[in-house]
């Protein structure tokens, strides 16, 4: 079985008061990160992660995550300075394009070239991190003219990991992240990533010794096996119909469905309905943590076994939010510490 370095948590709130307790709840249980998801349109993530940080002491604060579609990659590297300020070195940028439905239709901004998106945004942060002034001119984003940070990050480098789902995404976290961050990844799609992420970086020649390979397990535990599952697939189906309108992505192709499905659950999304009933027990065991405890603790295991080292476990707030940590903590998390 793989190394289980690191365990994180990642909590969605439409409150944002809450981040703080629920960060300040998986310190005091040992978590090494916590994650804010930016999802539009919920609280946004920067604010929500400098909150927890000026709340908490120990625990790593990660965006779940940022594009540089909505925010131009050096306004994302201002507020990643800040909040590493704010929280004494703490922070970790989670990186990714978004989604075509967020960004294109929905904000009317063009989702245009989104791998070199990355790429250019990548570096603009990076370059405002060094120091000195910078000049970067992208083939989507560019920064010039001498820019360069008004203020002093505790670190010359933030870690960056790149929440990449498509295969040619993967292979340019293991090219220039510093982390590899996919959601919805069961054992295989984690073990073709990882080999994804090793040939991006034996092209740029990297080495990838303590390169943490993580997934976003979206988690349900609960005695009750069937409802554990039967409550988890309302926010699969959810997913599917923001990602209706890219349907290459392998969130439809590595579970088999064609164009034609893919339709049904986009013209089902734009008239304001979720398809539970288009989510299969399959793609429920590929996608999340969802069960008894004796399942999760064995599909957690089959994905250490895949390579998987850092898990970031997605859990639901509100009322049920202490106990269902203490519960995956306690039933599920511990046995792999």
């Amino acid at each position: 079985m793989s190394e289980l370095r690191a365990i994180g948590l990642l909590v969605e709130n439409a409150n944002a008061r809450d981040y703080v307790s629920q960060a300040q709840a998986a310190e005091r249980m040992g978590f090494d990160t916590f994650w804010v998801p930016e999802d539009y349109a919920f609280p946004g993530a920067f604010s929500s992660c400098a909150a927890i940080a000026a709340s908490t002491s120990r625990i790593k604060i990660g965006t779940c995550v940022v594009n540089p579609f909505t925010r131009h990659p050096v306004l994302i590297a201002m507020e990643l300075a800040a909040l590493d300020q704010i929280s004494a070195g703490r922070a970790i940028l989670g990186l990714g394009a978004s989604i075509r439905l967020w960004i294109e239709e929905q904000m009317a901004i063009r989702y245009d070239r989104p791998l070199a998106a990355l790429r250019d945004a990548v570096a603009i942060i990076r370059g405002l991190f060094a120091g000195g002034p910078m000049e970067h001119r992208g083939k989507v984003f560019s920064a010039g003219a001498g820019i360069r940070f008004n203020l002093r990050p505790p670190r010359a480098e933030v870690p960056i990991y790149l929440g990449a789902t498509s295969p040619r995404a993967i292979e340019l976290a293991g090219e220039i992240a510093d982390g590899w961050l996919p959601f919805g990844f069961g054992p295989q799609a984690i073990a073709r990533g990882i080999e994804r992420v090793r040939a991006g970086a034996n092209r740029s020649g990297r080495a990838l010794a303590d390169f943490p390979f993580c997934s976003l397990i979206f988690t349900a535990v609960a005695d009750d096996d069937r409802k554990a599952r039967a409550s988890i697939k309302p926010f699969i189906a959810t997913m599917l119909g923001w990602f209706a309108n890219q349907p290459e992505l392998p969130i439809f192709t590595d579970h088999g469905i064609g164009p034609q499905e893919v339709n049904v659950v986009r013209q089902s999304f734009v008239r304001g309905e979720i398809r539970p009933d288009m989510v299969s027990e399959a793609m429920i065991d590929a996608m999340t943590l969802a069960g008894n405890p004796e399942r999760c603790r064995e599909r957690l295991a089959a994905l250490l076994d895949a390579g998987m080292t850092h898990p970031i476990f997605a859990i639901g707030g509100g009322a049920n939010f202490q106990s269902g940590l203490e519960r995956l903590y306690r039933d599920v998390i511990r046995s792999f510490i």
